[in-house]
């Protein structure tokens, strides 16, 4: 909205907005209190030094928050104060309006469409580009809910339709030049913009709508020095043993639960580390591994055909054992062909064909493999989890 708008958020704002980014009922709270900020000052500046004597709210169907605004405002009372020549009040406290406040009802961002209230499991490979899977999948009949099941199931629909893509905007083509790189003239310029990204100094990839999640962070440094190896993370997750489901970051589905996930990692790597990851994954009972290049050539490790693994759920009061997330061997092929469009799409359009970047990008998209791995140990301790210990050995990286 703001690219489009071509605005910039005040820095105050987004500073009072990320220690809550997570939360959806404390970012609306947020929200409110802003604009009641605003609503204060134009309608206590006199007219002739820019203020106003009316507001007008576009509701955009949540009027709830237009609610919430006035009765924490008694109705623009301030407004009315100032022109009967009253004390006005110097702020607004929503403090007083009754908000429940709760965690993340689940790791993911559910979906504003009222079809998909019910929506309770999505696979993992689309954690970081949400808004494509909602698009690949909003015309279906049926949303999975407890269970993903059989995805080629008729009630599902449809995923594997290419023109369901998503492609999100990162700007102008100067603006991802900017971001991507200018001039690359070896693979390592590639793998210093995904280091990059994990490292917070760059807002988006093409794989990655969003910015870095809290739970990242606890794995920052590791990520980043994978990807300065080669190993160009897309997705990961650390393991999870019955944190409360109140925990700051690993925390959702609200208080007197608990939570569990095993640790997954998703990345590009080249044929040479591919083999590599699977001698590692063969060494490690716990691990499974699954790997498809451009081509369609296939690794697999421990995964057994049309088998879906649970990698996050929770455990609650009075309430069936919730497993939003899975991994499913047929939707990850699937991601795959998006995953690899990407590098075309979003990334090698930029540079003229038989340029130096041109053919380093076309030749990490055309050799290189997706691989996705999965720890099914989420119990035994380890600061930095077993999975990512392995990976960093397997990087040479110490």
């Amino acid at each position: 909205m703001t690219e489009f708008c071509n605005i910039a958020v005040p820095i105050e704002v987004l500073d009072r907005l990320e220690p809550v980014k997570d939360d959806d009922e404390a970012v609306k709270m947020i929200g409110c209190e802003i604009a009641g900020e605003m609503i204060h000052e134009i309608l206590s500046t006199p007219l002739e030094d820019g203020g106003s004597d009316g507001i007008h709210f576009y509701t955009l169907n949540l009027e709830r928050s237009v609610t919430k605004i006035l009765t924490a405002m008694e109705a623009v009372q301030p407004r009315l104060d100032a022109l009967n020549g009253r004390e006005r009040s110097s702020s607004i406290n929503l403090s007083s309006v009754n908000v429940p406040s709760s965690n993340k009802q689940l790791p993911w961002r559910p979906s504003a469409m009222e079809r998909r209230v019910k929506e309770g499991v999505r696979p993992i490979n689309w954690a970081n580009r949400p808004k494509s899977y909602v698009r690949r999948t909003e015309d279906w009949d049926e949303y999975p809910n407890g269970r993903w099941g059989d995805s080629s199931s008729p009630a599902f629909g449809e995923l594997s339709d290419i023109s369901h893509f998503y492609s999100f905007t990162l700007g102008s083509d100067e603006d991802r030049i900017a971001m991507l790189g200018a001039c690359l003239t070896k693979p390592e310029d590639v793998f210093e913009v995904f280091a990059n990204y994990v490292e917070g100094k760059l807002p988006h990839l093409p794989w990655c709508e969003n910015s870095l999640q809290g739970e990242t962070f606890m794995i920052q440094k590791q990520l980043a020095a994978l990807n300065r190896a080669g190993f160009l993370t897309v997705n990961s997750q650390p393991s999870v043993n019955g944190v409360s489901s109140s925990h700051p970051i690993h925390g959702w589905g609200g208080p007197g639960g608990y939570v569990y996930q095993k640790s997954y990692c998703e990345c590009f790597v080249g044929p040479e580390n591919a083999q590599k990851l699977v001698a590692m994954v063969e060494n490690h009972n716990s691990m499974n591994l699954y790997a498809v290049n451009n081509q369609g050539q296939e690794l697999r490790v421990g995964l057994e055909e049309g088998g879906v693994t649970a990698l996050t759920w929770g455990v609650f009061p009075n309430r069936e054992i919730l497993q939003p997330t899975i991994f499913d061997p047929h939707t990850f092929l699937i991601w795959a062909e998006e995953a690899f469009s990407l590098w075309t799409n979003m990334w090698l359009n930029l540079y003229d064909v038989d340029t130096e970047s041109y053919e380093i990008i076309e030749s990490i998209r055309d050799s290189y493999y997706l691989v996705a791995i999965i720890d099914n140990d989420y119990v035994t301790p380890n600061e930095r989890g077993v999975l990512f210990e392995s990976l960093l050995q397997v990087s040479g990286v110490e």
